[in-house]
């Protein structure tokens, strides 16, 4: 019995990558989801199985070939869009052998879309109960219906190894009212699957394709999925041979429309083994831009290039959920769940137009001005209790900056000094941490704050001078990089 069986299973194999897929890419006019005489096809058009593209012909035909446990998906032009579900995730692929199809038509519809593109970057959201997704709506939601983005790109880590968690956070984004592209991260792979194209088979279900691309205005986008699962529930950051071969022929096909490029990835860049398979496909880009998640903090990265082409900018995002929902809760019952580096928890803006880009971090929960976090010592009367954790400096917190960025202090004397960049753990992190160990949170019904012993890529402090006088002092900082426009200045009282 088991003889007959390998043999059959190899001849089912065979006819699956065997099976063709045909079909029509179309203006929808009408909107109702179906080919009908009067509707064209549009030619020049992408379509993928994940690992081959072809390419529409004249009057919108395409063939493809079907690869088990892949979806075929349309690559999103620019001007057109998919349809839309009712959560706002765009519709542009189908599953020919689970769904048992071999002729598919792609509806899209003409979509007004600026040349400079605004999206928000979310962190790690990373709900694992319902709970969470009411933090999302308040700290997301709520804010992005009223500064809405061109689009979304949750950058991984939707939930925290509760898949079935997808449906409601999904519908909490869906209200914001702009398409929602998704990015998988480690914690929302199916680790029980027994094969590598099983891995995202829950978030296909939901979201789609794990790793795909999209045009949107005049920008390319590549969505990577650079996480492979191991045994016991480990993964490690790596690109599958596949996914390195769409790249490829994605390249091939764009090189010449484009000369920048931007990528989504759960896990920062530096953490991928097969990195230089990657940046070997990227050579023909003179800009490329990658934005990740997964650390739970924030920073930039620069990644030199050959042949003089500008360096590699890699931004981390932090999260949306902070250190996971943890701590303390504030009046509306939102975790603190400051981020490791002592970032507070948000998002990112970003404004894309080809190579340039501006680069806002916000604070959910507080004015666009918010960038950055002063500490200065407090030797208070009553609570005596953190007395201890005081020292001689002021420190600066700037959660956008970058090793490159300029930090300035005034003592209120009009006198501008430069504050020196330090490398260690921020003191708002110790001063919760404190708490929580001192008892503060003792009978609530929150998660403990972790100890805190990563250090921030973006705290600057100043010594105190001895010299001042007894009283009070308004002191400012103030922060400015012109590569990332980022020019900032936050005020403080020092009490000596």
């Amino acid at each position: 019995m088991e003889k007959r069986l390998i043999p059959l299973f190899f001849l089912l194999v065979m006819y699956s990558f065997g099976q063709k897929i045909s079909g029509t890419v179309f203006l929808d006019e009408n909107k109702n989801g179906t080919l009908n005489r009067t509707e064209k096809g549009l030619p020049n058009i992408l379509i993928s199985n994940g690992k081959d593209i072809v390419v529409s012909d004249s009057n919108g035909a395409y063939t493809i070939n079907a690869i088990p446990g892949n979806l075929v998906f349309v690559i999103k032009p620019s001007g057109y869009i998919s349809e839309l579900n009712e959560l706002n995730i765009v519709q542009s692929y189908f599953h020919p052998l689970k769904e048992n199809i071999k002729d598919y038509d792609f509806a899209l519809y003409a979509h007004t879309e600026n040349k400079k593109t605004k999206v928000a970057l979310l962190g790690d959201v990373q709900v694992d109960v319902i709970d969470d997704v009411h933090h999302v709506g308040k700290l997301v939601t709520e804010e992005l219906v009223y500064n809405r983005p061109d689009f979304i790109m949750p950058l991984g880590d939707l939930s925290f190894d509760n898949l079935e968690i997808f449906d409601p956070l999904a519908a909490v984004l869906g209200l914001v009212g702009c398409p929602v592209f998704y990015v998988i991260g480690n914690h929302d792979l199916n680790f029980e699957a027994t094969t590598l194209s099983e891995r995202d088979a829950s978030f296909e279900a939901k979201f789609g394709p794990s790793y795909y691309a999209f045009e949107y205005g005049d920008n390319l986008f590549l969505v990577l999925n650079n996480i492979r699962p191991l045994p016991e529930g480990k993964y490690k950051a790596q690109i599958d041979n596949d996914q390195l071969e769409f790249i490829k022929n994605l390249i091939a096909l764009k090189k010449d429309k484009y000369k920048a490029i931007n990528i989504a990835m759960h896990i920062p860049f530096n953490e991928v083994n097969n990195k230089d398979a990657l940046l070997k496909l990227l050579r023909p880009f003179d800009d490329v831009f990658i934005t990740a998640g997964h650390t739970h903090t924030q920073y930039h990265n620069y990644y030199k290039r050959a042949l003089q082409k500008t360096a590699i900018h890699e931004l981390v995002c932090g999260a949306v959920c902070g250190s996971w929902w943890q701590g303390s809760h504030d009046l509306r019952g939102v975790p603190f769940s400051i981020m490791h580096d002592g970032t507070p928890k948000g998002y990112w803006f970003m404004n894309v137009d080809g190579d340039k880009r501006e680069l806002q971090y916000k604070v959910s929960g507080a004015p666009a001005t918010k960038q950055i976090n002063i500490w200065v010592p407090e030797v208070n009367e009553w609570d005596k209790s953190l007395n201890e954790l005081n020292e001689p400096f002021v420190y600066a917190n700037v959660f956008a900056a970058d090793e490159n960025t300029e930090v300035e202090i005034n003592f209120g004397d009009n006198q501008w000094l430069p504050m020196d960049k330090y490398e260690g753990v921020a003191p708002e992190l110790k001063r919760l941490y404190k708490l929580q160990v001192l008892g503060r949170y003792k009978g609530r019904p929150i998660s403990a704050f972790p100890k805190t012993v990563k250090n921030s890529k973006h705290l600057w402090r100043m010594a105190i001078p001895e010299n001042m006088k007894e009283g009070a002092h308004l002191i400012q900082v103030r922060a400015t990089n012109s590569n990332l426009l980022l020019n900032v200045r936050e005020s403080n009282v020092l009490w000596r």
